[in-house]
Formats: structure tokens, C-alpha cells, sequence
């Protein structure tokens, strides 16, 4: 693949010598948007995951003016053998759900003191949090916060921030809005955006537009099953994409299956994926089966949605040439039909800011990205 196919969206499939690297760079404005930002100000954007919490102020053409982050404050996990999922939350120091929060504000407040902005100059406030959710109504219950379920996320920002719109959504329709507007999908009408971390999501922008579904859950590959014999996924299915493809899952069965981590490293994805960097074929073996399932996943998003493009993320798709090897080659073992072989795999080129610019873009570009407050 040349240097200039593997720079935009418009390339074919990744090559397996590009180890999914296809690259894009926005400029430091991320000029050209394209979408008008709402007036009165830079947005607040805010993006809960499983371990972390990061905010940002996000000019209306795209910059990110400042940017703060904190841990979760969530309870200590045993390790990934003592459960299918990959790690148990016990009951910790820290991690109630008033606790959570609290890392919250004082994000937040590091945010606005570090870009020189009071809680009143902002435009708006716009979250990604870890599902499942209620949407629109921005009440949470993250499977990996054990503390916030049915937790009122939006209304506790409402109240810090009162007067200014609050649009709360899931961490993948976060990033998938992201890439749309200051990423690699920019220029993508039918994109699909996936995140394969501790858990597995994703977002879809259809017809140019963010696309929601009935409950806010569209986009959610994750609970896509791939292997109808497969192990039990946590959403109470059985053999999802997440069952198979997560970091703890994946770390999981590698432990089961005789893999042991060197002396004084954890059993994390990190520590899993440099031994199959290595050449320890059990790592390799299950490092290649979440690819595979991912691809798999992939394959039946495109057959269903006709899309033309997807952006894959997170920390555990960073894996290696042997996982994204193996997404490519899932993919195509399952995609069989020529439309769906058409559609485009790329890698994020760099998830964290993108959902954070995503999130800001609930706000700032509301003609695509938004809903009614």
C-alpha cells in the first residue's frame, strides 16, 4: 500500500503490511469542519470510560483550547483468572458513586482553570459515558462503575452547569461523531465506529447524520454475536464480539488455556500482546481470536447497513500486526458479498482526542450531531 493510500478514508481495506495504521492528521484547527459552531462559546466535552474520566474546552472550529484528566476512583480488581470477565470489582477504597462524580467536578473544574473559562462561558456541555444507558434522559449505569447504576449523570451536570444544554450519549457515539467531524471519516456518509478496550462499542453516522436508533444503542457491535456456541457475554447473551474480543476477555482465556504472565507483570491486554509480540503461541492463538472476531463483527455490521467506511479504536484494538492481521482476515473470510467487501477498515488516528472533540460536537454542530436538549 502506498504512503498516499494509507493517508484517508478513501483507500481500500487495510493491508496486512500496514498493521491497521491507516493515518490521518488534522491540522492543529482542524480546519475545514465544515459544520457551523453553535455561538456563545467553546463547549465543555467530556469522556467517561471504564478507568478513566477526561474533559476538554473545544473551540467551535474544532481546537481543543485545554485538557484535564483523572482516574476512576473505582474499586480495586482481583485478577483476570478469578472471572470470566477479565476482573472483579470488589469493594475497594473509593468508587461510590458520589466519589465517581466528585473525580467528575474536580475534572471539570481543572478543565475550565486550565483554559481561563468560567462554568457560565461555555456553549454547552457534551458526554460520552460507558453504557448501557437511558437516552436521552442521561442516566447511566456503566458495566465497569459498579457504583453508578441508573446514576442521573445529566441532571448532576445540568445542576453545574444551569441554563446550558447537557447532551449525554455513549462513549461510542461519541467517538463515531468525532471521527466524523475532525477525523479519519470526515467526508463519510455511512461510518461505523468501533472501540475495542475493556469492553466493546461503537457508534454509526448514517445518511451524514448521527444515527440513534429506537433507545440511543445503535451502533453497539459489541453485543453483535459472532459465534452462536461462543462463551457468555456479561449483556446475558452468548457469543457477542465483547465475549470474545475485549481485553479482559481475551486475557481470560489465555490465562485458562496455560498463558502466564512474566514475573512482576500484570495480566493485562498490554502484558498479553507483548508476549505474543514474542512468540508465545498461546497469546498469539487468543490475541488472533479477538481479530477475528472483530472482523466477523465488521462483516455483519457492512451486510446489514451498506456502509462505506469503519474506524476501529481503543486501547486493546493497539495490539499488533496479529490482531489486526486476524480483523482483516475475519473480515474478509465473512464478507461475501461485493458490497460488503467494499467498505473501508481504518484505525483511529487518535481516539482520545477525536471522543472528546465527538462530544463537543453534540453541542457545537448540532445540525448533525445533535438532539433536542
Amino acid at each position: 500500500m502506498s504512503s498516499q493510500s494509507q493517508s484517508s478514508l478513501s483507500s481500500q481495506s487495510l493491508s496486512s503490511q500496514a498493521q491497521g495504521a491507516f493515518r490521518v492528521e488534522p491540522s492543529a484547527t482542524a480546519a475545514g469542519l465544515g459544520a457551523p459552531g453553535r455561538a456563545g462559546g467553546p463547549a465543555l466535552a467530556v469522556d467517561i470510560g471504564g478507568t478513566k474520566i477526561a474533559a476538554a474546552i473545544v473551540d467551535a472550529d474544532g481546537t481543543i483550547v485545554a485538557t484535564a484528566r483523572r482516574p476512576v476512583p473505582v474499586p480495586v480488581h482481583r485478577p483476570a483468572e478469578d472471572h470470566p470477565g477479565g476482573c472483579t470489582p470488589g469493594r475497594g477504597a473509593g468508587g461510590s458513586a458520589e466519589e465517581v462524580f466528585g473525580a467528575l467536578r474536580d475534572c471539570i473544574g481543572a478543565v475550565l482553570a486550565a483554559a481561563e473559562v468560567t462554568a457560565d462561558a461555555v456553549a454547552g456541555v457534551g458526554c460520552g459515558c460507558a453504557g448501557p444507558m437511558q437516552w436521552p434522559a442521561g442516566e447511566v449505569s456503566p458495566l465497569n462503575i459498579p457504583s453508578w447504576q441508573a446514576f442521573p449523570l445529566r441532571t448532576r451536570l445540568r445542576e453545574l452547569f444551569p441554563g446550558r444544554p447537557v447532551l449525554v450519549h455513549n462513549d461510542g457515539v461519541a467517538l463515531v461523531a468525532g471521527e466524523h467531524w475532525a477525523g479519519a471519516g470526515r467526508g463519510v456518509r455511512n461510518l461505523l465506529a468501533v472501540t475495542v478496550s475493556t469492553g466493546v462499542g461503537g457508534g454509526l453516522v448514517l445518511g451524514d447524520r448521527l444515527f440513534h436508533g429506537t433507545s440511543g444503542n445503535a451502533g453497539h457491535i459489541g453485543h453483535v454475536p459472532v459465534d452462536v456456541d461462543g462463551p457468555d457475554c456479561p449483556c446475558g447473551g452468548r457469543g457477542c464480539v465483547e465475549a470474545l474480543a475485549s481485553g479482559p476477555r481475551t486475557v481470560h482465556r489465555a490465562r485458562a488455556a496455560g498463558w502466564t504472565p512474566a514475573d512482576g507483570q500484570p495480566a493485562d491486554g498490554h502484558t498479553l500482546a507483548a508476549a505474543a509480540a514474542a512468540g508465545d503461541e498461546i497469546a498469539r492463538r487468543e490475541l488472533a481470536r479477538a481479530g477475528t472476531a472483530v472482523g466477523a463483527g465488521l462483516a455483519a455490521s457492512a451486510s446489514l447497513l451498506d456502509l462505506e467506511a469503519a474506524v476501529v479504536a481503543g486501547g486493546f484494538a493497539q495490539s499488533g500486526p496479529i490482531f489486526w492481521d486476524a480483523l482483516l482476515a475475519g473480515f474478509e473470510r465473512h464478507a461475501g458479498l461485493a458490497f460488503v467487501r467494499r467498505m473501508r477498515i481504518g484505525r483511529s488516528d487518535d481516539p482520545a482526542r477525536v471522543a472528546l472533540r465527538g462530544a463537543a460536537a453534540f453541542v457545537l454542530a448540532p445540525e448533525r450531531y445533535g438532539w433536542p436538549d
